[in-house]
């Protein structure tokens, strides 16, 4: 009796990681699928698209990204995400954050060309820009931005970015609103044909009810402002598109940049 117990328990278990195995692989499947459009779509290098459960530092980021040709995705970041569009949105800021901060690490490299860059880089390699000394919000609202950018270029709808950080709300409500509004003044500024799509989910909505309540406590001035910060955005973004051609940095996303915002 007890060893059909026991052999019962043992197949249950042989069976649940069997199903386990199988959605993880199925998800991985689905996020190189998702994240090998990207690239493709935005002239970026080939990488492979990999789960893991904890967050590299900043710079194990480019050294991954050059070195072994692979983007790290953490499943903390992917729980937000519950649709293929929201998916490619966790995706596209990820490659983000790596595409916009590639050319600064090439410069503090090596001045000639992603060979070099490759050599030079190691665990033990003392860079002059760490995630703390970049800022780390400047570098996500970066990456939401330039995530946009990928999104478009690829044919995904950029408001599932937004709808992610609708769930995000009930986490760290002020964080979310910041990068809320971002997207949505990013987006408004420079494809607000693309805000007439919406997406279909209730943190969408609920996005959209922090937008609105934002909006509406805006002066004149404060309207003004955006539209300053995001025209200097563009402008920033165009000169490091133009100049990010002398770095022989293929990660940098000028192609996309030119592609939409020349």
């Amino acid at each position: 009796m007890k060893k059909t117990i026991l052999t019962i328990l043992s197949i249950i278990i042989l069976s649940t990681q069997s199903v386990l195995a199988v959605a993880l692989n199925e998800d991985a499947l689905l996020i190189n699928n998702i994240g090998r459009n990207i690239l493709t779509s935005n002239h970026l290098p080939y990488a492979h698209f990999v789960i893991s459960d904890s967050p590299d530092t900043f710079d194990d980021y480019f050294i991954k990204a050059n070195m072994y040709k692979t983007v790290e995705m953490f499943t903390w970041e992917l729980s937000f995400a519950k649709d293929k569009g929201e998916l490619a949105a966790v995706i596209a800021h990820q490659v983000g954050k790596i595409s916009n901060n590639m050319p600064t690490q090439a410069r503090s490299q090596a001045k000639t060309n992603t060979l070099q860059i490759t050599k030079t880089l190691s665990y033990e390699s003392k860079h002059i820009y760490s995630y703390e000394k970049l800022n780390k919000d400047k570098v996500d609202l970066a990456a939401d931005r330039t995530g946009v950018d990928f999104m478009i270029q690829s044919g995904y709808n950029p408001l599932a970015l937004i709808s992610v950080y609708g769930r995000y709300l009930d986490y760290d409500e002020d964080a979310a609103t910041e990068h809320i509004m971002n997207v949505y003044d990013y987006i408004n500024y420079n494809f607000p044909e693309q805000l007439k799509q919406g997406y279909p989910t209730e943190t969408y909505k609920k996005a959209l009810k922090v937008i609105n309540e934002q909006l509406n406590s805006r002066t004149e001035e404060d309207k003004q402002k955006v539209q300053e910060k995001q025209a200097k955005i563009n402008e920033k973004k165009l000169k490091q598109a133009n100049s990010a051609f002398k770095s022989f940095n293929p990660w940098n996303p000028s192609y996309t940049t030119l592609m939409l915002h020349k």
